[in-house]
C-alpha cells in the first residue's frame, strides 16, 4: 500500500502514461520506465496496480524516466528531487555564489539557448496572462541583444535554477565548462573559483574527460578517497599466495610466476568512477571467451574464493538484491583482496615482520576514489591458537587505522551477524545506506529497480 506522498507521485505517473500511451504501446513504456503493469481495465488503473508496491526511490526513478521519455520536464523535475532525498544538497547560498562568479558571461563562446534548452523548456517558459514573450525571447532580449541587462544569477532565478534538482545542476555546470564554451587558463581559473564555492557544500568539479587536448569537468561529491589510481587488483584468492614478478616494471605491468590457478589479476585502467560489475565481466568474457554466461561464470569464480558462510551470505545477498536494482551501474563487490603483497612467505621470515593483513576479505571501488574494505571477521581476528589475544586484536586495529587514514573507509560485521534469520535484512540496510552516502545509483543514470523482477546472480 502507498502511502499519501508515493501515491501522489504513482498518480502523476499513471496520469501522463495514460494521456501518452494507448493500451498498445503502455506495456513498452512501463517496461522501458522500469516496471511492469498489473491487472486492471483502464489504463490508468493497470498503471496503478503496477505501481502499488514500489517504494519511492523506485517511484523517483521511474517518474525520471517517464519525464524524459515524453519531454514532461515537471515530471522528470519530480522524479530527480526524489532521488536525491536524503543527499547534501547544493544551496541556494552556493548557487547565487556560483552565479556571481560567472557574472554576464554564463556561456562563454557557447549560445546560451544552445546550453538550456536540454536542460529546461524555455521555449514554454514565461508566457502568461502579461507577458506573450516566452523565457526564450527574453533571454535573447535582456542576454543576447543587451548583454549587460540579466547577468546570470538573474538568469538563475528566471529558470529556477536555484531549486531546481541538484543534478540538473550539475549539468548546467557541466555545460557552461564544457570546452566549447570556454578552455585553457580561462577554464582552469574558473573551475578552481567555483570549487572554493562547491566545497562548502561537499562537492566539486573535477577532470572528466577531455575534447581536442581542452579537460572538461563533471561534478562529483568530495569524499577524502585515495589518492592515486589503483593499477592492479589481484583478487578471489582460492589457495596459496601466488609468486609475482614484473613484466615492465616501468609500466608497472605484473606477471603471475607460480599460482595462477589461484588467484584472478585485473589490470585495466580504473576511472573515477570507480570499478562496475559489468566491467569486471566484461575482462572475464576476454578472458575466458568459450564462456556463454560470463555474468555467472565469473560469479561463481569469486564466490569460490568465499570460506565462510558469512562471506557467501553477504556476496549472494548483495548481487541478489542489486544487480537487478541497479543493472550496468552496480558497483563490483570484489572479494578477497590483496592489500599488502608480501612475496616471502610468513614461516619463512626471520629477518623482519610479516606484513599486516595481506588480504581484504571485500573491496568495493566506488565513485570519486573512494575505496571501500568490508571485513568479516571470525574467531581468527582477535584471537591466537583459539584463546583470545589482545596482540591480535591490537594488529588488526593499528592496520585499520592505517588504512583510514590512507583514505580507505573500512566497515567490519561479526560472522555471526551475517548468517540466521535476519541477516539479509542487515546487509540490505547497510549497502542502502552506503550507497546513499556515496551517490550510487542516485542521479537517475542507472536503470531503476524493476518492480516485480526475479533477481538473479
Amino acid at each position: 500500500m502507498l502511502n499519501p506522498g508515493n501515491n501522489a507521485l504513482a498518480l502523476r505517473i499513471a496520469e501522463t502514461l495514460k494521456n501518452r500511451c494507448t493500451h498498445e504501446t503502455l506495456p513498452g513504456a512501463a517496461e522501458d520506465a522500469g516496471f511492469s503493469l498489473g491487472e486492471a481495465v483502464s489504463k490508468r488503473d493497470r498503471v496503478l496496480a503496477g505501481l502499488k508496491t514500489a517504494d519511492r526511490k523506485t517511484l523517483g526513478a521511474i517518474a525520471q524516466r517517464i519525464g524524459t521519455r515524453f519531454a514532461d520536464f515537471n515530471l522528470e523535475e519530480t522524479g530527480c528531487l526524489v532521488l536525491e532525498e536524503g543527499e547534501p544538497p547544493i544551496t541556494e547560498i552556493t548557487r547565487r555564489d556560483i552565479a556571481k562568479a560567472f557574472g554576464h558571461d554564463l556561456a562563454g563562446e557557447r549560445l546560451i539557448d544552445e546550453v538550456l534548452k536540454p536542460l529546461w523548456p524555455i521555449d514554454s517558459m514565461g508566457v502568461g496572462f502579461i507577458s506573450g514573450r516566452s523565457l526564450t525571447q527574453q533571454i535573447v532580449q535582456h542576454m543576447v541583444l543587451n548583454p549587460t541587462d540579466w547577468d546570470a544569477e538573474q538568469l538563475f532565478g528566471e529558470l529556477g535554477a536555484f531549486t531546481c534538482s541538484r543534478s540538473r545542476f550539475a549539468r548546467l555546470l557541466e555545460a557552461v565548462m564544457h570546452p566549447l564554451a570556454r578552455r585553457g587558463a580561462e577554464a582552469q581559473r574558473l573551475a578552481s573559483e567555483l570549487n572554493e564555492i562547491l566545497r562548502r557544500d561537499g562537492y566539486r568539479l573535477e577532470f572528466s574527460g577531455e575534447a581536442s587536448g581542452y579537460p572538461g569537468y563533471g561534478l562529483s561529491r568530495l569524499h577524502r578517497g585515495v589518492a592515486g589510481a589503483p593499477k592492479n587488483l589481484i583478487f578471489a584468492s582460492t589457495g596459496p599466495k601466488p609468486e609475482l614478478g614484473f613484466a615492465d616494471a616501468v609500466n608497472n605491468d605484473i606477471v603471475i610466476l607460480a599460482g595462477a590457478e589461484h588467484c584472478l589479476v585485473f589490470d585495466r585502467p580504473i576511472s573515477r568512477h570507480g570499478l562496475l560489475w559489468s566491467e569486471l565481466v566484461g575482462w572475464w568474457s576476454e578472458q575466458q571467451p568459450d564462456e556463454r554466461d560470463a555474468a555467472k561464470s565469473l560469479g561463481l569464480r569469486l564466490r569460490a574464493s568465499l570460506a565462510s558462510l558469512g562471506e557467501q551470505g553477504l556476496f549472494d545477498t548483495y548481487f541478489r538484491r542489486y544487480r537487478p536494482m541497479l543493472e550496468s551501474a552496480l558497483p563490483a563487490l570484489v572479494p578477497q583482496v590483496y592489500l599488502h603483497y608480501d612475496p616471502a612467505v610468513v614461516r619463512a621470515l626471520k629477518h623482519r615482520a610479516s606484513f599486516p593483513r595481506q588480504r581484504m576479505d571485500f573491496l568495493l571501488l566506488l565513485p570519486n576514489r573512494a575505496r571501500v574494505v568490508i571485513e568479516v571477521d571470525g574467531q581468527h581476528h582477535f584471537s591466537r591458537n583459539d584463546r583470545p589475544s589482545l596482540p591480535a586484536y591490537a594488529e588488526m586495529v593499528s592496520a585499520d587505522r592505517d588504512l583510514r587514514l590512507a583514505g580507505y573507509e573500512i566497515y567490519r560485521f561479526g560472522a555471526n551477524e551475517l548468517v540466521g534469520a535476519g541477516a539479509q535484512a542487515l546487509i540490505e540496510r547497510f549497502f542502502d545506506r552506503l550507497f546513499q552516502l556515496h551517490g550510487v545509483g542516485s542521479t537517475g543514470t542507472a536503470a531503476p529497480p524493476h518492480v516485480g523482477s526475479e533477481a538473479s546472480r
